[in-house]
């Protein structure tokens, strides 16, 4: 999937609530009674767009009991020497677990107090927050601060019936013609050819060796070379192709070569070079004819039924190339219309997965990490680009609460299966790598999207379709 709102394979910063039961309930007033609440006083203040800090006391006396309550639990079942067990006493135990049980109390006791304040709250907490000013004692109130992003709060505008135009393209005759030959030249082979009657479009075979100040850098023999590109891997040769057609056997040819920036040995590299061929045979590609025996292995009885198959595939993925088209600008027209506030903490992080993915894209395409990494720092477009995504998925989430929109654990099923068959991996697999990953909420709230996506085309005027 191409677009990052879609979840699974793509979405480093997937937006996803901290607990899931928060509800619409009032949310606790600063400095107030806290109910039955573990918190024996709360504080909520903004700390900036979209952004909270929850300044948190557990009394003393709750503390206490948590310890004592944790200590006899641990008494019930440790096993020490010269005791029985549920035997040893209390003291010997504080004295020695006393550390761990008292950090296993903080953080459990900070985990209950935060969470039952977002069951209560009237905002919806995003990701996980970060903990200041913990201040933990077995004598002393417990205090800490937790800072969060909320998801912002915004009008949905109007998304149904949004007039757009159909642009899906029709399948031509030649369109057709043109796939049956891809289709014969995906089973083409290369036959012998006898040396010398080789020429463009053909195929020589040669033995090269790179060359830099009289030393050989690298060689390799019989280099299956298509006569018409003048390139070695990614070095260019000017009037290398008309030097092999035509070329006898064991003719030799010596061109001048800068050897590539990327070539493994660095101190090579961007280096003035000699490259010298040696034509050893000539091979020419032969596409199979449409006959019976062909088309048997494809799975079609004629050369028409053949033509009708390619037809109705083209026609069906330009289709769907046309609602995933439209369901792009439906969700973007939707979503440029709304105005809404941000927490900069979000936006850095998914600007810096966008950074992440550029760099990685970048050295796919042969720039170094450095290079890469420099040129992707310094766009721009980035902040840009992560603020409209962003904007894009909490819209999505709204219309999804809006019209009941929800997926099936057999729909999640499903596209792992599907995941697994793209991968050639058992689903149990697959299934394991993305539940112990903590990816099967992204991959929902991705598959989530998708439904929006499809209901707003749906609910569009699309003209000309």
């Amino acid at each position: 999937m191409n677009d990052d709102t879609n979840g699974a394979e793509g979405s480093e910063t997937e937006v996803t609530n901290m607990n899931t039961s928060a509800t619409e309930n009032p949310a606790t007033d600063a400095g107030t009674d806290s109910q039955d609440f573990i918190a024996s006083n709360i504080e909520l203040a903004d700390e900036g767009p979209c952004r909270k800090r929850l300044k948190i006391t557990i009394s003393q006396e709750t503390v206490s009991s948590e310890l004592e309550t944790n200590f006899r639990q641990l008494k019930n079942s440790v096993m020490l020497p010269g005791f029985r067990q549920g035997k040893v006493p209390l003291a010997i135990l504080k004295k020695r677990f006393n550390d761990q049980v008292q950090e296993d109390v903080r953080e459990d006791l900070k985990r209950r107090s935060v969470e039952e304040q977002f069951e209560a709250a009237d905002y919806k907490p995003l990701g996980f927050p970060e903990f200041e000013n913990v201040e933990f004692s077995a004598d002393k109130p417990f205090t800490f601060e937790a800072v969060f992003d909320v998801q912002p709060t915004f009008e949905l505008p109007e998304y149904k019936n949004i007039e757009i135009d159909s642009e899906v393209v029709p399948v031509e005759d030649a369109d057709v013609a043109a796939e049956v030959d891809r289709i014969c030249e995906q089973s083409a082979t290369l036959e012998p050819l006898e040396v010398g009657q080789q020429a463009e479009g053909d195929f020589a075979v040669v033995d090269i060796d790179l060359q830099v100040e009289g030393e050989s850098i690298f060689s390799k023999s019989e280099v299956v070379m298509k006569i018409g590109d003048d390139f070695i891997d990614s070095m260019e040769i000017s009037g290398l192709s008309k030097d092999l057609a035509g070329a006898a056997q064991d003719a030799t040819f010596e061109k001048s070569v800068e050897v590539p920036q990327d070539f493994p040995e660095a101190e090579h590299r961007e280096k003035s070079g000699s490259i010298h061929l040696t034509v050893r045979d000539a091979k020419k590609m032969v596409t199979p004819e449409l006959d019976e025996e062909f088309l048997g292995r494809l799975g079609v009885e004629s050369e028409e039924d053949l033509r009708n198959k390619v037809r109705e595939g083209m026609e069906g993925r330009r289709i769907a190339e046309e609602n995933t088209r439209q369901e792009d600008l439906l969700s973007e027209k939707v979503a440029d219309s709304v105005e809404m506030e941000l927490p900069e903490s979000m936006i850095s992080r998914r600007k810096d997965s966008l950074v992440r993915n550029k760099i990685m894209e970048m050295m796919r395409e042969g720039a170094s990490e450095e290079d890469a990494s420099a040129e992707a720092e310094k766009d721009e477009e980035m902040g840009k680009q992560a603020r409209l995504e962003l904007v894009r998925i909490f819209v999505l989430d709204k219309i999804a609460d809006e019209e009941k929109v929800f997926v099936t654990e057999d729909e999640v099923v499903q596209r792992l299966q599907a995941i697994a068959s793209t991968y050639q991996r058992p689903l149990e697999e697959v299934l394991e790598q993305y539940r112990s990953g903590g990816m099967i909420p992204e991959l929902r709230n991705g598959m989530k999207r998708e439904k929006v996506k499809q209901l707003l085309r749906k609910k569009a005027k699309v003209s000309g379709s």
